[in-house]
């Protein structure tokens, strides 16, 4: 339920980024990521929900599958850039979300259809937002000791 909260709240914060064009030409690539910031609260907020109203299940499904429809939106740069990600903590956070997560989703969707281990389900749904509370802080830590 908390992953679902904070989810929802960072998928409200980003969704007027997804119709903030600032007179940009709209190439094929900033129409997917426009489109991943619009579907992200609904996404979010439908987990939030379910998960409010005890459906663990379909919660930890829907938190999956956005983590997959996500992971669809950064394709096309893969496979125009390659797979991001170096031995730094930032890169490592890039190979994470382009290589390890989409596979957890997947098992989190059929862990959670099965009835089985919803713990281990939830715990896989639950490391992106993980991946990115980290960096936050990490961020912050940089700033109080580096300054601007």
């Amino acid at each position: 339920m908390t992953v679902a909260g904070f989810e929802s709240w960072l998928g409200l914060t980003e969704f007027a980024g997804a119709f903030d064009l600032h007179d940009a030409p709209l190439s094929f690539g900033q129409l997917v990521i426009n489109a991943r910031l619009a579907i992200h609260p609904f996404f979010a907020i439908a987990a939030l929900v379910l998960a409010a109203r005890r459906q663990f299940r379909a919660a930890i499904i829907v938190l999956a599958a956005y983590i997959l429809a996500a992971w669809l939106a950064e394709l096309p740069t893969m496979a125009r850039f390659g797979i991001e990600g170096d031995w730094s903590p930032v890169g490592l956070s890039l190979l994470a979300q382009e290589l390890i997560f989409p596979p957890l989703a997947v098992t989190a969707i059929v862990l959670a259809r099965l009835d089985r281990l919803l713990w281990l389900g939830a715990l896989f749904v639950a490391l992106p937002s993980a991946n990115l509370l980290l960096g936050i802080i990490m961020f912050t830590i940089g700033i109080m000791i580096y300054g601007f």
